[in-house]
């Protein structure tokens, strides 16, 4: 949106200066009309001291709750909620904006004070969250949670704040609070205060700022990080309520030391607040000239912009809403002078006066006009000054960052470094005035608003295992409980990951697996390729994990009838009548036995012979389906059932379904369906450990480019193989009572809902996972797999990775619930890039993750992340199918090793 005002961009001229006088929009620089102005006592900013030569201490005098006093001014200072910028729409960035505009509209009159800071990520409160959060901890996951908070801390995570500071006027003159007083009197001037402050929380808590009050924590920190500007401090730790006098400041104040030389380039900044004294050197910028800036379209928010660079960033700033008269009077006065001028040019001397004065005169016009009719809130215009710190532990540290940030500005929006750091540096404390009114910003509210000061790149919990971290706007944390769905905001726990070929899919499911599953959780995994089976070989599951190739298994090991488990009576005590659900989800059960069954057995015949196109075909599946359904259904039942129905069936098409199964009973594969009395699955699990694998290694891959009758009796087979393993997967998990967690991961989702037993079996995975706590992975190369199953509106969180298919990329908008045609389709063919001449090895796996949080109703957090495991080194290993033997060869050494270190 490129905010438009007298029928023209409004950015584009917006530091026109008028010419021999005051700017109408723009820079109050130290040009000769400014000195001017300042000898005949214009142009000095409230807030800006007379020169006094040596400094007089910091003004704050006072704190109680959220409110800072000073000797003469009270400012309410309240945290805005962060706002998620990236995959945001045109449309809904322009809505923030205008609703951010809108708020600060109605503090006309008012002084806004802004203050961005970082918070160190709370690693340790996030590992005894992840490990409280564990249903039963292992060492293992210990081992694993040291390792995690050792790679957070080395990457110095941090978590973005933004403050607002909203002044409430001059202090009373019939109490001086700076001086001893009785607490009554303290208490009966907030009181009077309490109906002005009523009202501004009421304000900014509305949708647009969506702020709270800095209460507690939130005021300390904005505290000390303001004394010890640039300086790291520890975390802090104080009640709700809290009022702080003169002499309880210096426990921010009384630690640091301010000191720089004059004309110096940077303020030293000394700190004793940490552990250990430190030093760093602070360098603050100031925001000059700005040019045209579309955003939403074509840019991110200006202000939240410093999130991108990757070293820590302050911002101060106080911005003045404009009354709407005064600034129409103040348009019409600089009108005059133009008009002056004009008449100069043309009746004094006959010469035509330059352009910039038409076009000055004309802007200056519309916004006199603008300002005095049909005034919307949205017309207010703003005065600010912006002030960027960056700091280093040398000067020379904190100017390279000084310059990264100029850099990153550039051509659009100049920043200059001015001389009197020290003065421009106290600006970042509460309460101290403004240094200069130099580089004055003027500009509509909705150019301030699309600032968006508070957008940040924020998805995942602070609860769940770390997976990687954000690489888009700027870099974060990524934390994500896959059971946050269920168990938090009642939503889907089927979480798909899309991706084509070499997307990491199988490396992002690895990963999640394996620190979940160390946390205590179940987990049953069919992976087809084999490419998981390493994971039961890792230290933290010796003894607790399986991996079973079904190929190999005994003959009726994939029996269908007894992978449809039998539902329990406890599954439906909380509905209304518990005993009708348990009836009719029982003739359900038996229901989806026969159809796989029925499915399975189609799949042991000659195609020729269930062409549904063909009479024959339609008679030998009509025979089929008739000796499945008079054929008993139980979960203990077996195909034997099927074949003596058969036999009292008349009709040449029963008898040759009867030889052809059992000559299927005797294949290799298809005897996988056949069990016995003495052999095969009745119903039992396949295992019972806390980590099961079931892979198809060997399974024949579909040549898709052959027609059906084509395909080798091995290709027919691995589709019912296929959809079979997938629910036996499904049937492990329901060993576990249904309030507790379980995981279960299904690869290959593509070839398995070719089949109708498979499409079910993906939609009774996502209605099943709220109710029975089942956060279920499925994995597939193409998102219409998902989408294609009437089961969008069931799916929690997602992730897609690099897809590169134009029409699969229209089908990962609509999986992720993005709208389509808006430019979001090439984002997925970017993802994942690998540059050309790197000798690092593998592809960077990135995806685009939407977590969920917002349950059903598709809100919650969307962000481009980067899977990170390489902190886990043997995991890394298991899952790396590059080849690489002396790499394997160090990964076992190191397997060794790390056992040892385990069991110890």
């Amino acid at each position: 949106m490129r905010f438009r005002l007298f029928g023209k961009p409004a950015d584009d001229v917006e530091d026109d200066v008028l010419l021999g006088d005051d700017p109408v929009e723009g820079d109050e620089d130290a040009s000769a009309s400014g000195r001017r102005a300042a000898r005949r006592g214009r142009g000095r900013h409230p807030d800006v001291p007379k020169p006094l030569g040596a400094e007089m201490g910091w003004a704050l005098s006072r704190v109680a709750n959220h409110v800072t006093f000073t000797d003469k001014r009270m400012i309410a200072w309240y945290v805005l909620d962060p706002q998620m910028w990236s995959f945001r729409s045109v449309a809904d960035g322009e809505q923030l904006i205008v609703s951010h505009a809108t708020q600060i509209a109605d503090l006309v009159g008012r002084t806004i004070y802004g203050r961005i800071t970082t918070r160190p990520y709370p690693v340790q409160a996030w590992a005894e969250a992840a490990w409280n959060n564990s249903p039963s901890p292992t060492v293992g996951f210990g081992k694993i949670l040291e390792r995690d908070q050792m790679q957070l801390r080395d990457r110095m995570q941090a978590d973005k704040l933004v403050y607002y500071g909203v002044d409430l006027g001059a202090r009373s003159t019939a109490v001086d609070l700076t001086s001893r007083v009785l607490p009554d009197v303290a208490r009966r001037e907030l009181a009077a205060l309490q109906t002005r402050l009523d009202d501004l929380d009421e304000t900014m808590a509305a949708p647009g700022i969506e702020a709270e009050p800095a209460l507690g924590n939130d005021m300390a920190w904005l505290l000390a990080r303001s004394f010890a500007l640039g300086c790291p401090v520890p975390q802090q730790d104080v009640v709700e309520e809290t009022v702080w006098e003169k002499e309880d400041l210096d426990e921010f104040a009384g630690g640091v030391q301010w000191s720089a030389e004059p004309l110096a380039q940077s303020v030293r900044v000394d700190s004793t607040l940490s552990d250990q004294p430190l030093t760093r050197h602070v360098v603050v910028l100031t925001v000059g000239r700005m040019g045209d800036l579309a955003i939403p379209e074509g840019e991110e928010p200006w202000i939240a912009k410093t999130d991108k660079l990757r070293f820590p960033v302050e911002w101060s700033f106080r911005v003045d809403v404009r009354d709407p008269e005064e600034t129409a009077k103040e348009m019409r006065r600089l009108s005059d002078r133009v008009l002056a001028q004009h008449d100069h040019y043309v009746i004094d001397h006959g010469k035509e006066p330059p352009r910039q004065l038409k076009r000055q005169a004309a802007r200056a016009a519309d916004v006199e006009d603008e300002m005095r009719s049909g005034f919307d809130g949205l017309s207010t215009r703003v005065r600010g000054w912006f002030r960027i710190a960056v700091s280093g532990p040398t000067e020379e540290d904190a100017l390279k960052r000084a310059k990264a940030v100029q850099n990153l500005y550039k051509p659009g929006i100049k920043i200059e470094r001015e001389f009197d750091q020290y003065r421009l540096a106290r600006e970042f404390v509460p309460g101290e005035p403004l240094a200069n009114s130099g580089h004055t910003r003027r500009m509509p509210i909705l150019k301030f608003a699309a600032g968006v000061p508070a957008a940040t790149a924020e998805v995942g919990d602070k609860r769940g295992v770390l997976i990687g971290y954000t690489s888009g706007f700027a870099e974060r944390a990524v934390t994500w409980d896959p059971w946050y769905g269920p168990e938090v905001v009642e939503g889907s726990g089927l979480v798909p990951i899309v991706g084509g070929l070499g997307a990491g899919k199988t490396w992002l499911a690895g990963g999640v697996i394996y620190k979940t599953c160390a946390q205590g959780v179940p987990w049953t995994v069919l992976d087809p390729s084999g490419l998981l089976g390493p994971l039961a070989d890792l230290p933290e599951f010796r003894g607790v994990a399986r991996a079973v190739n079904l190929l190999e298994s005994e003959p009726g090991a994939l029996n269908p009838y007894a992978l449809v488990p039998d539902p329990r009576r406890d599954w439906y005590l909380d509905e209304d009548d518990p005993e009708e659900k348990f009836v009719l989800a029982r003739t359900a059960a038996a229901a989806q036995r026969r159809d796989l069954t029925f499915d399975t057995l189609l799949w042991c015949l000659p195609p020729e012979e269930t062409d549904y196109t063909s009479d024959r075909g339609k008679a030998v599946r009509s025979t089929l389906r008739d000796a499945v359904n008079a054929a008993e259904a139980l979960s203990y039942s077996t195909v034997e059932g099927v074949l003596k129905a058969l036999h009292n069936i008349e009709g040449d098409e029963a008898r040759t379904i009867v030889r052809r199964l059992r000559e299927a009973s005797e294949r290799e594969l298809s005897r996988l369906f056949f069990a016995s009395p003495y052999h095969g699955n009745h119903g039992e699990n396949l295992a019972d450990e806390r980590l099961t694998i079931l892979s198809l290694k060997g399974l024949a891959t579909i040549d898709e480019a052959k027609s059906r009758a084509e395909w080798t009796n091995e290709e027919l087979l691995s589709r019912p193989i296929l959809t079979l393993a997938a629910w036996s997967a499904l049937r492990s998990v329901y060993r576990v009572d249904r309030h507790e967690r379980k995981g279960l991961f299904l690869d290959e989702l593509h070839e398995i809902t070719k089949v109708s037993t498979g499409a079910t079996l993906v939609q009774k995975t996502s209605t099943d996972s709220r109710k029975h706590n089942i956060a279920g992975l499925v994995s597939t190369q193409n998102a219409s797999n998902v989408i294609g199953q009437d089961i969008n509106n069931f799916v929690g969180a997602a992730f897609v990775g690099k897809t590169t298919d134009a029409a699969a990329q229209e089908a990962n908008c609509r999986l992720l619930k993005l709208p389509t045609g808006m430019g979001y389709e090439s984002v997925f063919g970017g993802l994942s890039k690998r540059r050309r001449r790197s000798a690092e090895r593998g592809t960077p796996r990135e995806f685009i993750f939407r977590d969920g949080m917002g349950g059903d109703d598709g809100r919650g957090g969307i962000e481009k992340i980067r899977i990170d495991y390489t902190n886990h080194e043997l995991l890394s290993a298991a899952l790396d199918s590059t080849a690489d033997p002396a790499r394997r060869r160090a990964a076992r050494s190191l397997d060794q090793a790390t056992a040892e270190e385990v069991m110890t």
